[in-house]
């Protein structure tokens, strides 16, 4: 199994490339993640539509095969690019990931085409594992939003997930692992960062 990070995102909110930020003092928040997911998984895919930024050894770097459209763009071009049936898909701005969830989700996903969690605010889209059963289904979404133009509701991730299988976890699953409100938070804005840097003091 393979893993993807999606690190395509303007970072609007933030003001720079959150992939770069600094934590713990020097290392950086995309260092941090490939040193983490290198003890899980033998390749690891990271899509960007900065590539020159990306000078990793032993990491693939791909740019979106279809521009333009957020985290399922994304997610399309790294199950494209992967030469595994499985994936497990993160986001560049996590800064807690959790090795034994993680594997727990690995257990889980024979006859299934997405392992995901579900907290009562929803899924977590870009911290989950897919297969390579949903290229085709996130092709014809991708297809169509062509055609009527971008916007925030056909380009939902989970648009597609009536067509394939789910496995969900819920938070009781997930809870045996940690406090969901860490185990899945990312870096939006320069609070989010303020308050990562405080907890890691006590984590």
């Amino acid at each position: 199994m393979n893993a993807i990070i999606l690190a395509g995102g303007k970072s609007s909110r933030f003001g720079s490339d959150k992939a770069f930020i600094k934590i713990r003092g020097k290392v950086l928040l995309i260092e941090r993640q490939l040193k983490l997911l290198k003890k899980v998984f033998k390749k690891i895919i990271i899509v960007t539509n900065q590539p020159h930024k990306y000078k990793v050894r032993g990491v693939k770097i791909i740019q979106d095969i279809i521009k333009d459209c957020g985290p399922l763009g994304g997610l399309y071009s790294g199950l494209e690019e992967s030469d595994s049936f499985y994936n497990f898909v993160v986001s560049c701005d996590m800064p807690f990931l959790n090795l034994d969830l993680i594997r727990y989700m690995i257990r889980l996903k024979d006859g299934f085409d997405v392992v995901i969690p579900k907290l009562k605010k929803g899924f977590e889209t870009l911290f989950a594992i897919y297969s390579k059963n949903c290229t085709l289904p996130i092709y014809e979404i991708l297809g169509k939003v062509r055609k009527v133009g971008v916007n925030s509701d056909n380009l939902r991730v989970t648009n597609f997930f009536k067509k394939v299988k789910l496995r969900k976890l819920n938070e009781k699953e997930i809870a045996k692992f940690g406090d969901p409100n860490i185990l899945f938070m990312n870096i939006n804005t320069r609070e989010d960062l303020a308050l990562v840097k405080k907890m890691q003091e006590i984590l």
